[in-house]
């Protein structure tokens, strides 16, 4: 009984332990609820309080808040390189003048894609476009801190209005910081740069007396978003530089992904500038001031002038190029790079509409007047041999190249460009020049690149294709793997090929690329000429232009001639006779459909019919080669004297075609045995060589031992 007692006691003593757990449980929870629940309501305060304060907030102006503030010297720094197929430009970047005005600082990082390396071989510009002189000048990076994110740069001018260098005591004392740049817009797809210096005051969070790109902090930005990095940070008191604006932090609610709390701004101090300047001996250029300056005529004008015309460039606002290269040039008749921008404008308005040839004298006549402004800049002479070598004017072409090579023998446009020319001039000696830049420099990839085309055109296979995966190895990005391919067809690796091929679609995808996997089907893979098809489609539809019309319209010909011979050797003449007919059923005014047609009747032994069909194809289309189809099928006929007519109308209307010489010159084999000496005048005309029109040596030598033999008989 006793112990039931103490049993009930036990029992009533857990129940009320567990009661008072639960109890706790819960209270806990509804306290961790509150606890949180006050959290959400403070960050979301905080927010709120954060975005009141920014609401109010405006873009301030420089001379409002710093009387005396010398807003010129905030410059933009742009990149317009060149490479074979075009111009490569990188939206502007803001940099400062210090000193004497003949230092600019900016975030490194600004400048470091400047350095970068391209899928394709490049001429480097990099320009610093200044509002004092509203003009366009080169300038060099003379010394980087990675880890404060700061370079220094030296422009090619005499002075410029700068900035002065605080000191760390007038840092530490700061409460407030002002960032000096050039506000961004981004409105899809365009970018918009501010063409006045603009500031946002910032109150200061931390600041460390460390070489960091953190060193100073400043919380709660509205203004200051991407594209303003390398904006010059200043006391509001004195306007002195006490940092270089580089990093953004933003900071969200871990809860709610889309409630930004703050984005703090983020520098180096001038503890990092005066570092570097002391390291690199530029501490006394630094530390003076720029002489009395002059204002400039027109110099604001012209700025924006040069800002829209990079603004245009990243845009791919191409109309606008020329009209704003030529204002540009008007305002600043002596500036070499305006002359070159209205070269490279006109050239590529050229490209656009081949009948002006006024856009050719425009361009080649700035070429000269920038180099006689600037004749010592690379840049320029292979801006004018590239224009040169457009042309096929090589030998000129090959002068200036050499120019650019004797002021910057690392330009990597002007040694590729090298190659090429020579290609076209000499093999033997592009080989020679190839390959020394290939011993000089073995790791790049764009001379390794020339270098294996030329290979392949002397017909050096195996050489071409170790030069050729060399290249790939070191720009496996890049347009490279299509050389690759190549050498891999050569070799007979055709699976190889096809899977460089493939890649080339995908990684990069242009019009080339497309064009290029396209013309490999056709030639290497019967069974998917349909893909062919697609990939012709897909090469038209781009519309950044690799490829000319001409030769998308002959590849398009190519593949219905692949199309004809693989129905007629893999199935039958007839079946290839029926898709004929099917194809003319839908357009009877297809010229290259009745020339295909004649040469099926051809092999059928079909002459008569061959013969209406080829003069079909000649009626539509007058200016394509088809009457050699017409004098053959005429021949095979026996209507020799309407034959002979056509004969004579080719070579008349073209004498300079080595091919159609040589048909001649087997027609009179095979049907005038008498007329064995004008057979051989008419070979001896067929073995020019050098044109897309030539005929190969063993078939030359074939026909030769052929008419010999045919006159042996005779006599």
């Amino acid at each position: 009984m006793k112990s039931k007692r103490y049993f009930i006691i036990l029992l009533y003593g857990c129940g009320i332990v567990v009661f008072l757990a639960v109890g706790f449980f819960f209270q806990c929870r509804l306290e961790d609820r509150e606890r949180s629940w006050l959290q959400d309501r403070q960050v979301h305060r905080q927010a709120d309080e954060l975005a009141k304060e920014l609401e109010s907030r405006e873009l301030l102006v420089p001379a409002d808040e710093v009387p005396g503030f010398a807003s010129e010297a905030v410059v933009m720094l742009a990149y317009l390189g060149r490479h074979e197929q075009g111009v490569i430009v990188e939206a502007p970047k803001t940099a400062f003048a210090i000193g004497d005005g003949t230092l600019i600082l900016t975030a490194a990082h600004c400048v470091a894609s400047f350095q970068d390396s391209h899928t394709e071989a490049v001429s480097p510009n990099i320009v610093v476009i200044s509002p004092y002189y509203g003009d366009v000048f080169e300038f060099e990076i003379v010394a980087v801190d990675q880890e404060a994110d700061l370079a220094v740069l030296r422009a090619h001018w005499p002075s410029h209005p700068a900035l002065a260098l605080a000191d760390e005591q007038e840092l530490k004392e700061a409460q407030e910081i002002l960032t000096a740049g050039y506000p961004v817009t981004v409105k899809e797809p365009s970018l918009r740069f501010a063409r006045q210096v603009r500031m946002e005051k910032l109150p200061i969070l931390t600041t460390s007396g460390k070489r960091s790109d953190s060193a100073i902090v400043l919380k709660g930005t509205r203004f200051v978003k991407g594209g303003w990095s390398g904006s010059a940070l200043v006391l509001p008191q004195t306007g002195k530089v006490v940092g270089v604006l580089s990093r953004l932090y933003e900071n969200y609610d871990k809860d709610e992904d889309s409630l930004l709390i703050r984005r703090n701004a983020a520098g180096c101090s001038v503890l990092s500038i005066n570092t570097l300047l002391k390291r690199h001996g530029l501490t006394w250029p630094a530390q003076q001031k720029p002489p009395e300056l002059e204002p400039v005529e027109n110099a604001q004008r012209a700025f924006c002038v040069a800002v829209d015309y990079i603004e245009a460039h990243l845009n791919k606002d191409l109309p606008k190029l020329l009209p704003l290269a030529e204002e540009l040039v008007s305002l600043r008749g002596e500036s070499a790079q305006a002359h070159l921008f209205v070269a490279l404008s006109a050239q590529a308005a050229h490209t656009k509409d081949s009948s002006r040839k006024d856009l050719l004298t425009m361009a080649e006549s700035n070429f000269k007047e920038a180099l006689r402004l600037a004749p010592d800049k690379a840049h320029g002479h292979i801006m004018y041999g590239n224009f040169l070598m457009v042309h096929k004017r090589y030998e000129q072409a090959l002068t200036e190249t050499e120019s650019a090579l004797a002021i910057d023998p690392n330009n990597e446009l002007a040694m590729v460009s090298k190659i090429i020319i020579l290609s076209e001039i000499d093999l033997n000696k592009a080989e020679k020049v190839g390959r020394e830049l290939t011993e000089k420099h073995p790791t790049n990839a764009h001379c390794l690149f020339y270098y294996s085309r030329v290979l392949t055109a002397l017909g050096r296979h195996e050489e071409a294709l170790e030069a050729a995966l060399k290249a790939v190895d070191l720009n496996p990005k890049g347009l490279y793997r299509g050389e690759l391919a190549t050498a891999f067809v050569h070799m007979g690796r055709f699976d190889e090929a096809e899977v460089c091929y493939e890649r080339m679609t995908h990684e990069c995808g242009c019009q080339g690329c497309w064009f290029h996997y396209a013309r490999f089907l056709i030639e290497h893979r019967q069974t998917k000429l349909d893909e062919a098809e697609k990939a012709i489609d897909t090469a038209e539809s781009k519309t950044h232009e690799r490829v000319s019309q001409k030769n998308l319209t002959n590849l398009r010909y190519n593949l219905i001639q692949a199309k004809f011979r693989y129905l007629e050797e893999k199935e039958s003449p007839e079946k290839a006779q029926a898709f004929a007919r099917q194809l003319l059923a839908e357009s009877p005014e297809n010229g290259q459909y009745w020339f295909e047609l004649a040469g099926i009747l051809r092999t059928q032994g079909r002459y008569e019919e061959a013969v209406e069909a080829a003069q079909q194809a000649v009626r539509f289309s007058p200016d394509h080669p088809y009457r050699p189809r017409l004098a053959n099928v005429l021949g095979k006929a026996r209507r020799l004297k309407e034959a002979e007519l056509v004969y004579d109308e080719m070579l008349g209307d073209h004498p300079d075609r080595p091919k159609y010489w040589f048909w001649y010159a087997e027609f009179l084999n095979e049907y005038y045995p008498e007329k064995t000496e004008e057979a051989r005048k008419a070979l001896t005309k067929a073995q020019t060589s050098g044109t897309d029109w030539s005929v190969a040596p063993e078939e030359l030598q074939e026909l030769r031992e052929k008419i010999d033999s045919r006159a042996a008989i005779s006599q």
